[in-house]
């Protein structure tokens, strides 16, 4: 029995290689029935996927190209079409590394490079496939990925905020623009999340630069977090679910603006009561 509704249908995943978020949602949708395109610009990370797909006996093709790219999408899109019925994607490409944290008043380049990749390939993957949705006339679903820096301050890292804010107010706007074909546009907000890129981004002797304090769950999440959400926002179980932004992020998105343990009390007045909360 098919309970998510996408056994035999293609869905192409931008940013599928390396064995992080990408690899993951490749990973649980084909073992819920998906065909995947899994679609990266580095060989060597999406081998990294490929193989693994291959190995759990997933049927997909493996793609080279760069998702900023719009002339790469014609060629996608056929051959998610010639792999199976076409039922959506998923845009994972994106990130900010360290050495693009500044101040916003810098003049470093970075900040069109981060909000190409992280804006530029969501809108040119969501419109392709969207489009050849459209055509199709027989529904789907796109689910973007975005952070919950999106909704909240970001100091430092405003270019890769604002462009994952972009992507939840596409997001909601397509979900509205295409809802009467039955296209649904949802997209999931990962918190800070453990994946090989960002331990490669650590120094030696680094810790993984999250301070487990803020967040109320006291862990990092993982690839595999993202990816079950992922599944769910995709598949007919989410059937009567569109311009949504599902937070993945152990609670941080909703945990008090304070940071400091000590100081959370501050909200309570009774002297003992706050005392008893700080010591459990």
């Amino acid at each position: 029995m098919d309970v998510w509704g996408i056994s035999g249908k293609s869905v192409v995943v931008m940013g599928a290689g390396g064995g992080g978020i990408g690899t993951a949602v490749c990973r649980h949708l084909g073992r819920a029935g998906a065909r995947i395109v899994a679609v990266d610009i580095d060989a060597d990370k999406l081998a990294v996927c490929t193989d693994e797909l291959t190995t759990s006996d997933i049927e997909h093709v493996g793609l080279i190209a760069d998702g900023r790219d719009r002339g790469v999408f014609a060629g996608i899109v056929d051959a998610a079409c010639e792999l199976g019925p076409l039922h959506g994607c998923v845009p994972v490409a994106g990130g900010m590394w360290p050495p693009q944290w500044a101040p916003f008043a810098s003049d470093d380049v970075f900040f069109d490079d981060v909000v190409d990749l992280n804006f530029g390939s969501t809108v040119n993957t969501v419109r392709a496939v969207g489009r050849r949705l459209v055509e199709q006339g027989q529904g789907g679903s796109i689910v973007n990925i975005a952070t919950v820096s999106a909704l909240n301050a970001m100091p430092y890292g405003s270019a890769y905020a604002a462009a994952k804010a972009a992507v939840l107010s596409l997001t909601r706007s397509l979900a509205v623009e295409w809802g009467a074909r039955d296209i649904r546009v949802n997209a999931v907000a990962p918190g800070s999340i453990a994946t090989p890129k960002s331990a490669s981004n650590r120094k030696p002797g680094d810790t993984d630069g999250t301070d487990l304090e803020v967040i109320p769950m006291r862990r990092r999440g993982t690839s595999d977090d993202i990816a079950a959400a992922v599944l769910f926002m995709i598949s007919e179980l989410a059937g009567y679910v569109t311009g949504q932004v599902l937070c993945v992020d152990g609670g941080t998105s909703v945990r008090p603006t304070v940071n400091d343990r000590d100081e959370l009390p501050v909200f309570v007045h009774n002297e003992e009561l706050r005392a008893r909360l700080r010591d459990w």
